[in-house]
């Protein structure tokens, strides 16, 4: 897992040969004036979902972790708090859903907010729990890269 700010992309462009296309359009789309969405990139090797929702109580949400996509999880609007927690650290509660490419897993993490400017990445082995209010619940405006491994 990597958090960081997208003006400091460039230090991880090289950690996976796609990275570098993400981070580009991350910097060059029109994101905050996009509708939310799901947005072709690169194919199925690279795409985006431009979501925005109410941030959420951790009672709501659950652990969850994928195999075939990395996530660059990217806040264009708002702060957001994100459990995190290596996959092996935790209870897998449903059958691998290999078309929705994700996993449901329970237990115990650790938390990080990613504020506005920022993104956080998440390989296959980091488990995570989006979507979680900081302090307040509160709009956001987020875009996922999904980049293909």
């Amino acid at each position: 897992m990597i958090i960081d700010r997208l003006d400091h992309s460039h230090l991880y462009k090289d950690l996976h040969p796609k990275f570098n296309r993400a981070f580009k359009y991350l910097k060059e789309a029109p994101l905050i004036t996009m509708q939310p969405g799901k947005y072709d990139i690169e194919g199925d090797d690279i795409l985006l979902l431009l979501q925005e929702y109410q941030t959420k109580s951790e009672e709501t949400q659950f652990w969850e972790a994928h195999n075939r996509y990395i996530d660059i999880q990217y806040m264009v609007q708002g702060s957001e708090r994100m459990g995190y927690a290596f996959v092996e650290d935790l209870h897998q509660t449903e059958d691998f859903l290999a078309e929705k490419d994700y996993m449901v897993l329970e237990g115990k993490g650790q938390d990080l907010v990613v504020h506005e400017g920022a993104f956080a990445i998440f390989f296959p082995q980091d488990a995570h729990m989006p979507c979680l209010y900081d302090k307040q619940p509160t709009f956001i405006k987020k875009a996922v890269i999904k980049v293909k491994r």
